[in-house]
């Protein structure tokens, strides 16, 4: 589900504050991506097969805090057994940026933002993914931060980001950690 919000639906409480409620989700649900974004922004939805979804901001419909939202898949054309795993508010697209995806079986790929500029109204292919594999995370980086991936048997590796070269959308990307049989990358953070 997906929803918009004015930033003016939040201030800041005084002492003892209790909070707001913020949506509402259905049991076993949870909320996974907050961002802020201008109404002229656009929002790169990043999906599990490696396709790019472009949607404009103000295209997201408003909603109060104690609605659940639209589901997305009545805004994008996704195919079956497609979801969408990382969400990115982008202002402009130049060349000093760049997306960097990880998939579950530990294949990284860096890709300059401004591949991104031209949408495509059913979608573009931003990783090739093998199968039996799917994207997990995507980020926004400058070119100089860390890249740390975490597999589900609790280990983790750190590189600089200069370590991936930047490729072109359609090629496969580069092995980001070595994986014994039945391991997968959970998480990444830069």
């Amino acid at each position: 589900y997906i929803k918009s919000q004015s930033l003016d639906s939040y201030e800041a409480q005084h002492r003892g504050g209790r909070g707001k409620t913020a949506t509402t989700v259905k049991e076993q649900d949870f909320v996974k991506n907050l961002l802020v974004a201008n109404s002229h922004d656009i929002v790169l939805c990043f999906s599990t097969k490696g396709k790019v979804y472009w949607l404009k901001t103000y295209q997201v419909p408003q909603a109060s805090r104690a609605a659940q939202g639209r589901p997305i898949i009545n805004l994008l054309p996704l195919e079956k057994d497609e979801k969408i795993s990382a969400i990115l508010p982008v202002k402009e697209y130049d060349d000093k940026h760049y997306i960097f995806m990880v998939t579950a079986r530990g294949t990284v790929k860096k890709v300059r933002l401004s591949e991104f500029s031209r949408p495509r109204s059913n979608g573009k292919i931003a990783l090739e993914i093998m199968e039996g594999d799917q994207l997990i995370a995507v980020g926004i980086t400058d070119g100089t931060k860390d890249i740390m991936l975490i597999t589900d048997a609790g280990k983790a590796i750190r590189f600089p980001e200069s370590a991936v070269r930047a490729m072109g959308r359609t090629a496969h990307g580069i092995r980001g950690i070595r994986l014994k049989a039945g391991q997968a990358v959970i998480a990444s953070i830069i």
